[in-house]
Formats: C-alpha cells, sequence, structure tokens
C-alpha cells in the first residue's frame, strides 16, 4: 500500500477508541495524528534506515558506456548457484546506468522460472521521468542469458524495470531443491514486526506520561501501536508479506497475494473507506451532541458501498482490459520476441541447408 493509504488506516482504526476522539475535541490533541505517523512508519524505517545496512555480496557491474548484458546475466546467475551450494543468503545488487544528468540507460532483469535462466535486457535510454528515445536501445549484445544450474523459485511475480535513481538488490537462498528469489531482500523484514511495533510504542507511552500524565499517557502508546500494527496487517495482502514476529520468528512471511501494493483501485479504496470510518466515528463520539443521527447500516450503504460499487463499474467498463506492463518491459518482451524469431529463422535456414546438401 502507498504511504498515505497506511496514514488513512491509521487514523480510522485509531477512532475507534472513546478517549482519543474526545480528546481531540475537548483538548485540541494530535493523537489521531500519531496512528497514522505510525502508519507509515515500517516503510520509513525500511527505505531510510534498512536498506543502507544490508550487506552485499555480489555487485553486478553494470557499465554505462558499454553495457554488457550477458556478463551481467552470468554474475546474476552464478550468484544464484552459490546460494544453492552453500546453503546461505547471497544478496546481488543491481545499480542504475546513468549517461548524464537528465540521461539514463533502462534495463530490465527477468527470472524465467520455465526454461531456469537469468535474462538481462539493455532497453532505451531514458529521461529522469522516465521518457524513453525512441530508436537508442542497442543494435546488438542487447541480451544476455544465463542457464542456472539449480531450479528457480521466483516470488516477486514480474521482471524488474532498473532505470533511474537506484538499482534492486535480490536475496538468494536454497528452499528444498530449488534456489528462491527475493527482491528487496532488507524490505519488510525485521521493520514489519507486531513485537517491533509494541516495543516502539513504548517509549511513546512513558513520555506521553511524563509530559501529560500516567493516566492517559498509555493512550498514546496504544494509538502508535495501533497505527503500526495496521500498516503490518495490510502488506499481508500482497505479496511480500513480513516478519511478523521478528526477531522471535526472522522469516519473511508470504503475503495473501490479493492485490499489488501499487494497486490503485485498492489504495483509493482503503483511503475511501478509512474517511467514511473516521468520519462515523468522530460524529459518533466526538461532539457533545451528533451532526447527524443515521443507524450504522445505511450510513456505510450510502457512503461506502454505493460510491465505490459506481467506481468499481465505472472502472470495469472504461477501464484498461488485462494487465497493465511498463514500457520498459513491453520494450524487453519485443525484444526477446524478436530476438527468438531470429534464432528461429537462422535454424529454419540450416535445416533447408542440410536437406539441399542431403
Amino acid at each position: 500500500m502507498k504511504g498515505l493509504t497506511h496514514f488513512m488506516s491509521g487514523v480510522a482504526l485509531s477512532t475507534f477508541l472513546q478517549a482519543p476522539v474526545s480528546m481531540c475535541w475537548e483538548e485540541r490533541s494530535f493523537i489521531l495524528v500519531l496512528g497514522g505517523l505510525f502508519g507509515i512508519m515500517p516503510d520509513t524505517l525500511d527505505f531510510k534506515v534498512g536498506q543502507f545496512f544490508s550487506k552485499v555480496d555480489i555487485e553486478v557491474e553494470c557499465d554505462p558506456n558499454e553495457p554488457d548484458p550477458q556478463k551481467m546475466a552470468e554474475q546474476i546467475g552464478m550468484a544464484m548457484e552459490k546460494a544453492y551450494e552453500t546453503g546461505k543468503l547471497v544478496k546481488c545488487q543491481l545499480y542504475p546506468m546513468r549517461l548524464g544528468v537528465d540521461l539514463w540507460r533502462q534495463y530490465v532483469i527477468k527470472f524465467d522460472g520455465e526454461t531456469n535462466e537469468v535474462v538481462v535486457i539493455i532497453n532505451e535510454i531514458v529521461t529522469t521521468s522516465q521518457k524513453p528515445y525512441a530508436g537508442t536501445a542497442p543494435k546488438e549484445n542487447r541480451i544476455g542469458k544465463y542457464r542456472v544450474k539449480c531450479k528457480m523459485l521466483e516470488t516477486h511475480g514480474r521482471p524488474s524495470v532498473v532505470d533511474i535513481m537506484s538499482g534492486p538488490q535480490y536475496g538468494f537462498k536454497r528452499a528444498g531443491d530449488r534456489v528462491e528469489v527475493e527482491f528487496l531482500p532488507w524490505h519488510r523484514t525485521w521493520s514489519h514486526s507486531y513485537v517491533l511495533g509494541f516495543i516502539l510504542a513504548l517509549p511513546v507511552w512513558l513520555i506521553a506520561s511524563l509530559v501529560t500524565s500516567w493516566s492517559i499517557g498509555w493512550l498514546y502508546g496504544l494509538v502508535a501501536f495501533l497505527g503500526f500494527a495496521i500498516h503490518i496487517t495490510e502488506d499481508l495482502t500482497g505479496h511480500m508479506g513480513g516478519s511478523l514476529l521478528w526477531p522471535f520468528l526472522k522469516e519473511r512471511t508470504n503475503g495473501l497475494c490479493l492485490f499489488k501494493a501499487s494497486n490503485p483501485h485498492a489504495n483509493f479504496s482503503i483511503d475511501y473507506a478509512s474517511l467514511c470510518i473516521i468520519v462515523w466515528n468522530i460524529n459518533r463520539l466526538g461532539p457533545p451532541h451528533r451532526v447527524f443521527h443515521l443507524p450504522a447500516p445505511f450510513y456505510f450503504f450510502a457512503t461506502l458501498i454505493i460510491p465505490l460499487g459506481i467506481y468499481f463499474s465505472i472502472a470495469k467498463v472504461f477501464g484498461k482490459k488485462g494487465k497493465k506492463q511498463k514500457v520498459g518491459v513491453i520494450s524487453a518482451e519485443d525484444a526477446l520476441a524478436a530476438d527468438a524469431a531470429a534464432k528461429n529463422e537462422e535454424m529454419r535456414y540450416e535445416l533447408d541447408d542440410i536437406a539441399v546438401s542431403d
């Protein structure tokens, strides 16, 4: 989920508590905002702290001037084989290919489970806004492939496009008779733990108690924990999941794979549902006299179910059909198709030559 979605969810969950809502009305407290801030904290810890402490084992050579996709594919594939042979986690880091102030060489990494190959495709030159310059893809030496000696288990589900700012990190580890590919092995691990959320809520409780009073200080800690916990719970609907009980269980639990974190419809639905919940709870628990008096079923049917039903109906009728792919992935797939067609044509000519000679 997006940061705004986690923020809204943290605030919405906190509004179910009578005391914090009353404090906002009577004391002009910002305690509900605390739930939203802790709602975005797990990802903040990951991207502002965690990724910089993730030790890299292999750095793939990404030369922007003379990119060698074959060498890159071999380095990644050998890292996978090393992980399988040693049984240890091997982290592999890739970097962007910067050509100038506003120019980058785009490339795509694909883990093909059907052919058991690591594939690297060099794409067009793009701007920092990720706009490609047509005709700038290499004419030769564009595709590199390496067939891994062990079977692979790819959990990310799609090719990775690398172009601007930073490159991805992969973690390879042995899982039975296969080597598992982990996209961003530093993401959603220790930071996405209910245990860590409880630990971080303790100093909030202590500081709030010292500033206000011990009788209400615990509410700040509770709101902080609820915001942190709802973030982790929402992430379980995606693919990565999280290390829910770190440090007691460090393995990353798989998500339910219901939708991707970037899914705009899912993010909008949760944002809107959170807004409806916030309005309902503040009206119900906040002011001495309610602004409106409506039964809960009628309120949520009228303000939530019907609008979302209309929204999804419009999206289904006028939205684009099928899965939307990034421009870089489409370009890479076209290159692979052209390469396969060229090889098939070459093979056909060779067979014709053999038939003539016979």
